[in-house]
């Protein structure tokens, strides 16, 4: 899946009701893990590239992904607790 995409189930999953949000969970980890392995992937182009523009880039890329993905481990973290 192309990183918008994710992005986009990210925000979803977010915006859901707490109801919503336990049926989605098991879909949602996976999500968040498809995002992990994007960011660990635009980590090692980062430090590849060597064009100020592209690392500009690509940095900005890696920020939207990783505070997507605290946002969403953070709704999984605080979802789990209000269960238990």
């Amino acid at each position: 899946m192309k990183t918008p995409k994710l992005l986009k189930i990210v925000q979803r999953f977010l915006s859901a009701d707490q109801a919503e949000q336990y049926k989605k969970t098991k879909c949602f980890k996976e999500i968040l893990d498809k995002l992990k392995k994007k960011e660990r992937t635009l980590k090692h182009k980062l430090a590849q590239e060597q064009d100020p523009e592209k690392r500009q880039q690509l940095n900005k890329k890696l920020a939207i992904v990783y505070a997507q993905r605290c946002k969403g481990v953070d709704a999984l973290r605080a979802l789990k607790k209000k269960k238990n």
